[in-house]
């Protein structure tokens, strides 16, 4: 688990194309990409799947209960693949 992982290091990894899970209110997530696009999705839940062209449209599309992963940073578990 990484503690003091920065949401700037978020952004470049996902950038550099690593996978990510992680875990906000109990809820399990990932976030990555895949074939040429970016991918985020709750676990075990297939239609919460969103769909990014690049990081940025991904991260303007994902929100955690109205909130976008920057305002909840504080609140996520990260651990990377």
């Amino acid at each position: 688990m990484m503690n003091d992982y920065k949401y700037e290091e978020f952004l470049e990894d996902l950038r550099m194309g690593r996978e990510m899970h992680f875990i906000y209110k109990k809820e399990n997530y990932y976030i990555g990409r895949g074939t040429s696009r970016y991918m985020f999705w709750k676990f075990y839940d297939s239609a919460s799947e969103i769909i990014g062209e690049d990081v940025e449209d991904l991260l303007r599309k994902v929100n955690l209960e109205g909130k976008q992963i920057k305002e909840v940073w504080d609140l996520m578990t990260f651990d990377i693949f």
